[in-house]
């Protein structure tokens, strides 16, 4: 008998947990290496919660997904991810705002992971249960609105 859907959820969310950790983390990382090891943990956040379906994606079709996911969302969000990791990585280079720059980064960070993930749990969940796939609309509409819990919650 295979897993059921909570029991998918459950396992989804301890991976979106494992990616917000990881993505914070790499706040402490100067911001030219940052970049990259935020996106791996995002891609790589992205083929576990897949796995958690039983569903099997290798890690460039898991950055492909955040992509999509993000590009749902719209310039706006984008943008302002983009803008933050930059006013960030200027704030820590100064070595005056390294403190301030690193607590920008890990919050803004930890948020877009939040979303990536509950996007990615939504996406995946209704692949495991037969249901018709996400338009982009759609896929936009739950990273914002995850976008906003996150930062709404903290």
């Amino acid at each position: 008998m295979g897993k059921s859907v909570s029991e998918c959820n459950a396992s989804a969310d301890k991976a979106i947990k494992g990616m917000m950790a990881t993505v914070v983390g790499t706040a402490l990382v100067p911001a030219h290496v940052n970049w990259a090891l935020t996106a791996s943990a995002m891609g790589a956040g992205v083929v576990a919660i897949g796995l958690c379906y039983d569903i099997k994606l290798t890690k460039d079709e898991g950055w492909k997904l955040v992509k999509q996911f993000i590009i749902s969302a719209g310039f706006w969000f984008l943008s302002m991810n983009v803008g933050s990791k930059i006013l960030s990585a200027l704030m820590q280079s100064t070595g005056l705002g390294y403190g301030a720059g690193v607590a920008l980064d890990a919050a803004s960070s930890a948020a877009f992971a939040w979303a990536i993930g509950a996007t990615a749990k939504e996406y995946f969940q209704r692949e495991f249960l037969g249901k018709t796939k996400l338009s982009t609309e759609q896929l936009g509409q739950i990273f914002r609105d995850a976008f906003k819990e996150h930062k709404s919650n903290k």
